[in-house]
């Protein structure tokens, strides 16, 4: 039986022709990729209402799931406890009856309510 002989040059060659081939179709690979961009977070699009206290285009459904899960309301059937006497409520400096909360995104109603209600501290 004939034994070959191999060297540490071939060795080293064959390495790298077969590395600059791997990443050749690598790089082939990828730019067939077309246009494919990664999904966007999912965005509420509804359409915007004439009160900016209900406009929740551009609020993510994580954000409207935070809401629901502190139950928030937009009337409060608490007397003396709503968001407008709320320590985490945010007044909108051009409206009274709309703001933002510390706990979620999107418009709150002063009147509104939700489960993460604290009394104000002055």
């Amino acid at each position: 039986m004939e034994e070959k002989e191999y060297s540490r040059r071939q060795f080293i060659s064959q390495c790298a022709g077969h590395s600059a081939a791997f990443m050749g179709m690598m790089f082939l690979l990828n730019s067939c990729g077309g246009n494919n961009k990664p999904a966007a977070k999912e965005e509420n699009t509804a359409k915007p209402a004439t009160d900016p206290c209900n406009d929740l285009t551009g609020v993510s459904a994580e954000e409207l799931d935070k809401r629901k899960r502190m139950a928030y309301v937009d009337k409060s059937q608490m007397p003396g406890s709503s968001c407008g006497n709320c320590g985490l409520y945010i007044p909108w400096k051009d409206q009274t009856t709309c703001g933002g909360c510390l706990l979620f995104k999107g418009p709150v109603h002063a009147e509104g309510h939700c489960i993460q209600w604290v009394a104000k501290t002055t």
